[in-house]
């Protein structure tokens, strides 16, 4: 039923509509709308966060590696 309401709702029709023809509350269409916008986001974000993971990994051995190859000089650093 909640994938039928967001269907609806993406296809234009307008979320009180949508609550009577599936017999629920404005508030119960406005809700699974919310929830699914929130899934979607919280997704993206998860991607991102592995993404940023990745990227300071090999950050992390990059600078391992120039620290073999290029040791500071008088040992200070």
């Amino acid at each position: 039923m909640r994938t039928r309401a967001e269907q609806l709702v993406s296809e234009g029709h307008p979320a009180k509509e949508v609550a009577r023809q599936l017999g629920v509350s404005v508030q119960t269409v406005y809700r699974w709308r919310r929830s699914v916008a929130a899934g979607s986001d919280l997704a993206q974000a998860r991607t991102r966060i592995g993404e940023l993971e990745r990227e300071v990994l090999l950050c992390r051995e990059l600078i391992a590696t120039m620290r073999q190859m290029m040791p500071p000089k008088d040992g200070t650093r």
